[in-house]
């Protein structure tokens, strides 16, 4: 916590403040920005969809050093709060951040397309309005991502998300409807005693990529240690502050 209880979470070249944003820094937007564009070389163009506090579009940034990121945020305070953040960070020239909706977006195709989407469905909500935008589907289901994804991505465009491991079968169902090839899920569990809890999304709407498609588990957590898995460790230490895990 920073003073006066603001939020601030210092990363090792940027800080990202969250206090007004509905949905905080957490682990699956940690996971996502560090795997996020694996294995792709020479992105020129990269769209965060919901970008909240602008984490996820300031870790790309930092990992693809030739990329443009385009962020957009529909709750005003949380686009408000990504601007100011990436103005502090050394990548401002390469993210812009707008406010609005993802339907309203009309900037250039890009080549991937990033998101840490509002996944609850039908469930009870918040009192709190901006908590119920960032962690509720109603202005962004499921099949309207597909479709807007879809919409902004060139011929070669990739999508890449997070989401809860029990709607893997809509998932798969809506992205086919929607044209999109499977390339890749990664189901995250936390250790070898918890069931996957969230699924690392790759989908295609060309054949271009060399990865193959797959599906597999891997743990969030070393059996051994407690930590990081070993997996995951590389990637974030190139972000976080303090070595993974300690």
């Amino acid at each position: 916590m920073g003073r006066n209880g603001r939020r601030i979470q210092s990363f090792q070249q940027f800080d990202v403040a969250d206090d007004q944003c509905g949905m905080k820094v957490g682990t699956d937007a940690l996971v996502l920005g560090c795997w996020a564009g694996e294995g792709m070389e020479g992105l020129a163009r990269i769209l965060d969809i919901g970008t909240g506090s602008g984490i996820l579009a300031l870790m790309l940034a930092q990992r693809h050093e030739q990329a443009e990121v385009e962020a957009v945020e529909l709750e005003p305070d949380a686009a408000k709060q990504a601007a100011a953040n990436v103005a502090a960070s050394p990548f401002s020239e390469r993210i812009s951040v707008h406010a609005m909706a993802i339907q309203a977006w009309t900037g250039d195709l890009v080549d991937l397309v990033v998101c840490n989407p509002p996944f609850f469905h039908n469930h009870p909500k918040s009192p709190e309005r901006k908590r119920n935008l960032a962690r509720h589907d109603d202005t962004l289901p499921l099949r309207v991502l597909f479709s807007e994804a879809k919409r902004v991505t060139h011929e070669a465009g990739v999508f890449q998300f997070v989401f809860p491991t029990e709607r893997a079968e809509e998932v798969r169902s809506l992205a086919e409807k929607e044209g999109w090839l499977f390339m890749q899920r990664i189901s995250l569990a936390w250790s070898d005693m918890h069931e996957p809890i969230r699924d690392l999304w790759t989908w295609t709407k060309g054949t271009h990529l060399a990865l193959q498609p797959k599906s597999e588990l891997r743990l969030m957590q070393d059996p051994n240690t407690g930590t990081w898995s070993s997996w995951l460790k590389p990637s974030l230490s190139n972000f976080l502050m303090n070595e993974p895990g300690s």
